[in-house]
């Protein structure tokens, strides 16, 4: 079919479908090598106490185009088992919050390895 004025939305539409079909796995190794520095750099930055805490960031891969960075350690808390550790040390008060400051001081990396990844 020739593209016309009248047909050209739908012209459109067609090409962007299929860029993003095909750079899918592309974007997915993207978000994923962003996701890596991330968690190096939350590893990094927690306490160390037993070393387990920072030993236990992962990636969840749940959603296309999407990365989280949580930490899957748990205590018993106030007689409640189950209490993510990350809540403590973040929120609590005297806590030491480290992710966001962690997060600021690394975007720029995050950023370019996701860059780097698409080019």
């Amino acid at each position: 079919m020739a593209t016309t004025l009248e047909n050209i939305g739908d012209e459109l539409d067609q090409m962007l479908n299929e860029f993003l079909h095909s750079s899918y796995e592309k974007r997915q190794e993207a978000v994923q090598a962003g996701a890596e520095v991330m968690k190096s750099a939350l590893e990094q930055a927690s306490p160390k106490d037993s070393g387990e805490f920072a030993n236990s960031f992962a990636i969840k891969t749940k959603y296309k185009d999407r990365r989280y960075v949580g930490n899957t350690k748990t205590v018993t808390a106030k007689g409640r088992e189950g209490v993510p550790l990350i809540n403590i040390l973040e929120f609590k008060d005297g806590g030491q919050p480290f992710v966001r400051n962690t997060f600021e001081a690394n975007k720029d990396k995050v950023y370019a390895a996701i860059k780097n990844k698409l080019k």
